[in-house]
């Protein structure tokens, strides 16, 4: 059977935090070894803190809205707004032009929102090639781009997260180089926001 691309490649674009399309645990530790948190990012865009523990293995959850903040080895500070367990925001603090800037990945996004990035995702099928070299090799696969959308709305620090090769990670890169963003906003402010992108190449048998 003779394989052929058919029209774009399949881009797949949960709209939730980061645009993960898997569900996975992230697990943070203390320096001593101890669990600090986890957090199980669901499929469908909700993240969860299945356990949050002091250095000593107390538990800190706790019921209502509420803010907790921790350090990282780089001394980076991170920041979640929790609801029952839920994570209603997540975000870091850099130093971005000498100026300390919040990057968000989570974020409750309005309808409005969500239709700007469900329009952004099908823009993107204008610029997705697919690679000569994995046509002719018969590869499939899902390469993950992140990204960051800053307050003017300009995309930048563009990074594969996968190695499937062939040239996929670099005809999803320069798709996503070509998006185009509405700058997001949020609490009443303007933010930058970091998004995990999974773009799906398939080859169909015909």
């Amino acid at each position: 059977m003779k394989k052929q691309f058919l029209g774009a490649a399949v881009l797949i674009m949960a709209l939730c935090c980061s645009l993960q399309s898997k569900a996975s645990n992230d697990t943070v530790y203390y320096k001593n070894g101890a669990i600090r948190f986890i957090i199980n990012k669901g499929d469908n865009g909700t993240n969860t803190f299945l356990q949050l523990n002091g250095e000593g293995g107390e538990n800190l959850l706790k019921p209502g809205r509420w803010s907790y903040n921790y350090f990282d080895s780089r001394m980076t500070q991170h920041g979640y707004t929790i609801q029952d367990n839920t994570v209603a925001d997540a975000y870091w603090i850099r130093q971005r032009n000498g100026k300390p800037d919040s990057v968000f990945s989570t974020i409750v996004y309005t309808a409005d929102q969500k239709q700007q990035l469900a329009d952004a995702t099908a823009a993107l099928y204008a610029n997705l090639k697919y690679p000569f070299k994995a046509k002719e090799n018969g590869v499939n696969g899902t390469v993950y781009v992140s990204f960051v959308v800053d307050k003017q709305g300009q995309i930048s620090e563009v990074e594969p997260m996968t190695k499937l090769g062939y040239g996929l990670e670099e005809a999803a890169v320069e798709a996503v180089k070509g998006l185009k963003f509405t700058p997001v906003s949020y609490d009443g402010r303007i933010v930058s926001m970091y998004f995990e992108l999974p773009v799906k190449f398939l080859l169909q048998q015909q």
